[in-house]
């Protein structure tokens, strides 16, 4: 440090103002590069302290000080920018995150009201549902894409669970079991989260899986068809969603021509409207289209009618007042649900994973899903769960963060304590059939386990005619389901099994008859 200071001397140039003589330039750099992730006001000073030091040096040894000077403008010039379009990118991210939250909310409210149809628990009881649940999901939950809410999947088993005990539909006590469901369902969830088995619900066998979520699909695409057409089976054909719906398909005669139309309009407007625009919001146009026609007076058949929650009839919840041989009932039934329906949702956190690298814990989803549950069954809502078609649409209208989520909840509670029920009184049924309908569309083809037995199936190998044949026999086991149709994945498993198990039987065996044959060719070369 003393050449500088006597090229200083000899040159008669003032010392710089600095507590002690500066660093060489290599030095300031280093340190410089090192301090650069301390935050913006650290890059400023540093880069500050640099600039003084230079100046000085570059006086000494007769390098313009303006070309120094110039060059510390420009890097204290780049740290504000940075920092400013950091700041912007914070509210571009809130801001996006918020008209997400939005646009999300008006696709969740007709998207609840159509599986309170399904379930069959009347409007209010989704609508509970979905206002109570995305809150503490945004809160608790890992994956800034998953959105939360009422799903078909579980409303179809809600539905086979509370008609099973032969409880009317839409009745108090069936509304009151759907909470109760939906109770067990969060208790299942959260005790698997803190126990850690996340990774042991989401590793079950993909052809079992697959195999009941495709039949579900379509006995959910089935059971909506009386609601499409306006009419209803009759015979021996009308116990069962799929021979109901044969039985409309051949008696044309039997439909109402205003509901047909309406959910035919349905149809086109969901299947055409993302060619329109990414973010535009088909069921909500489908809802306000049937409001206005039903409210000019139009025959488009049955409406939901109006519903109003009172706030303060929310406590003590109704769960709690559900008889204790009820309770018994709905044990096994709604910890079932509270693992078969949490597969959807660790679908979509496990599919953005794959593709993006967005980080997601398995345990932590099942305890946000869990306390979600708890909160609707508090609030007299029915089971809730990831949902694939909502999350995929607040990702398409920008969501960032958990905040979309948690945006979307406030808009959903808003709408409940509002008294934006009574926007419901016009609301035909047949648009909320269509709804249910043009959301499992896409996966009624077979998925790629199913398809090789239609693509020459014996002369697959034998892991391909395996799981091919595990998944269709799901199929067939769900879709002849009694009395709930989770019973069609207990026989699929118990399937699964016994082929795994034979197939390792096979396997013993060759391995023995190997080492029975290599042993006796080593005996009779020990006895030559």
């Amino acid at each position: 440090r003393a050449a500088p200071l006597d090229r200083c001397r000899a040159q008669r140039a003032p010392l710089p103002s600095h507590p002690r003589p500066p660093p060489p330039r290599g030095v300031a750099r280093r340190n410089t590069r090192w301090r650069r992730g301390e935050g913006s006001a650290s890059r400023v000073v540093i880069s500050s302290e640099l600039g003084t030091g230079s100046m000085a040096f570059a006086s000494a040894s007769g390098t313009p000080a303006t070309a120094v000077a110039a060059r510390v403008s420009r890097r204290v010039a780049v740290a504000a920018a940075a920092d400013a379009d950091s700041g912007a990118g914070s509210k571009a991210t809130l801001t996006q995150d918020i008209i997400a939250g939005i646009s999300t909310a008006c696709v969740a409210m007709p998207q609840s009201c159509a599986y309170a149809l399904l379930a069959g628990t009347g409007v209010k009881c989704a609508v509970m549902a979905a206002a109570a649940s995305s809150i503490p999901c945004a809160l608790l939950g890992s994956s800034r894409y998953l959105q939360v809410g009422c799903l078909s999947l579980g409303a179809l088993l809600t539905r086979g669970a509370l008609v099973n005990l032969g409880l009317p539909l839409a009745s108090e006590t069936y509304v009151a079991g759907a909470a109760v469901l939906a109770l067990y369902a969060g208790a299942t969830r959260v005790a698997c989260g803190f126990a850690r088995l996340g990774n042991v619900m989401t590793s079950l066998p993909v052809p079992l899986l697959q195999g009941f979520v495709s039949a579900a699909t379509w006995m959910v695409f089935f059971s909506q068809v009386p609601a499409m057409v306006g009419a209803s089976a009759s015979g021996p054909l009308a116990g069962h969603f799929a021979t109901a719906a044969f039985w409309l398909g051949t008696h044309p005669g039997t439909w109402h021509l205003g509901t047909a139309a309406m959910a035919a309009a349905t149809f086109v407007i969901m299947l055409n409207g993302m060619k329109i625009h990414k973010l535009f919001p088909s069921a909500l146009v489908c809802c306000v289209l049937g409001c206005v026609l039903a409210f000019n007076g139009l025959d488009i058949g049955g409406v939901v009618g109006a519903i109003s929650v009172d706030v303060s009839s929310l406590w003590p919840p109704a769960a709690f007042s559900v008889p204790p041989e009820l309770l018994k009932a709905l044990a096994v039934p709604g910890i079932a649900m509270g693992v078969i329906t949490y597969l959807e949702g660790a679908a979509v956190c496990r599919f953005w994973a794959d593709n993006d690298g967005e980080p997601w814990d398995s345990n932590k989803e099942l305890i946000a899903q869990g306390v979600a549950n708890i909160c609707s069954g508090l609030a007299g809502g029915m089971n809730v769960a990831g949902v694939i078609s909502r999350s995929s649409f607040g990702i398409q209208a920008g969501a960032k963060t958990r905040l979309a989520h948690g945006v979307t909840g406030l808009c959903l509670i808003l709408f409940v304590v509002t008294g934006g029920g009574a926007l419901l009184a016009y609301l035909p049924k047949a648009v909320l059939g269509a709804l249910v309908g043009c959301g499992v569309l896409p996966l009624l083809a077979p998925t790629g386990v199913m398809k090789p037995l239609f693509d020459n199936f014996l002369a697959q190998p034998w892991p391909v005619k395996r799981d091919c044949l595990i998944a269709w026999v799901t199929v067939a086991f769900t879709f002849t389901a009694r009395p709930t149709l989770d019973i069609g994945l207990y026989r699929g498993a118990a399937f699964a099994a016994f082929v795994f198990v034979l197939e390792k039987l096979y396997a013993r065996a060759d391995t023995l008859k190997e080492e029975a044959d290599e042993k006796a060719a080593r005996e009779a070369s020990a006895s030559e």
